[in-house]
């Protein structure tokens, strides 16, 4: 049995190897021309290529599910950009809507513009166009008159609190009552914890859905320029080295016919 020492294996391995770089050091030119200049044309692609500033926000949505108004809004396309953003909606590049990770009550928006000025008031325009849905309106609707029936029956339970919170004192000062069961105290906390609900039910004046601050990138966001380029390298090297082993391999087939 014939077996090759490891000095001779290192060694078919060495002439292989200089075999491979003799390939690519003759067909350098081809080699070079299929990997830059892919690259090349994806770079000066990728430099003139627009900036897009990216701005993200949440949206509190009170009245439905999460999952349902992402299937309300849908996918915005270039129609509903114009709807949505009127004259500014040339300058919007995408709109994406998702839902976030264990979020029931919220949605994501991400909007990529031209400048990072006009984002604010881009979210400003996706809200109205959310808060007019015709499905949202009319939760928004229900939630209102939920609300105003709930202000009402608090606002006379506050009086009718007050009413005998005022006849207990005054039956105690006139010492008409020798001993009460009920503490005035009790009457006072109830009657400031009635306040507060009232109050915080008169803050909210409509429940519709509620934005929450954008953050706003500082510089022009494009990852896809980064990929782009990686990408092209990736596979314009590989097509480089295809291409030229190829070449040898036909070369090598043609002088063996021979």
């Amino acid at each position: 049995m014939n077996t090759k020492s490891e000095n001779e294996i290192i060694a078919d391995d060495e002439i292989n190897l200089y075999d491979y770089w003799k390939v690519l050091v003759k067909r350098k030119k081809v080699f070079l021309g299929i990997f830059l200049v892919p690259l090349v044309i994806a770079i000066i692609i990728s430099l003139i290529m627009p900036r897009y500033y990216r701005g993200e926000s949440e949206i509190t949505i009170p009245v439905i599910t999460a999952t349902n108004m992402v299937n309300l809004i849908g996918n915005i396309d270039e129609a509903k950009k114009v709807k949505i953003f009127a004259g500014n909606s040339g300058s919007i590049k995408s709109v994406l809507v998702s839902t976030p990770k264990k979020s029931t009550d919220k949605i994501s928006i991400t909007i990529d513009a031209k400048t990072a000025d006009m984002l604010p008031q881009a979210f400003k325009d996706m809200l109205g166009y959310i808060n007019n849905i015709p499905e949202i309106k009319e939760e928004i609707v229900k939630m209102q008159e939920e609300n105003d029936l709930k202000l009402k029956k608090l606002i006379e339970v506050k009086k009718a609190n007050i009413v005998f919170l005022n006849e207990l004192l005054d039956m105690i000062k006139k010492r008409q009552l020798t001993a009460v069961n009920i503490n005035p105290a009790d009457l006072v906390k109830r009657d400031d914890d009635l306040s507060l609900e009232i109050k915080n039910l008169q803050r909210v004046k409509e429940k519709s859905c509620i934005l929450g601050p954008p953050s706003i990138t500082k510089q022009p966001a494009n990852s896809q320029i980064k990929n782009i380029i990686i990408i092209t390298g990736i596979l314009s090297l590989m097509a480089g080295f295809f291409v030229v082993f190829f070449l040898d391999y036909i070369e090598r087939r043609k002088g063996r016919e021979k």
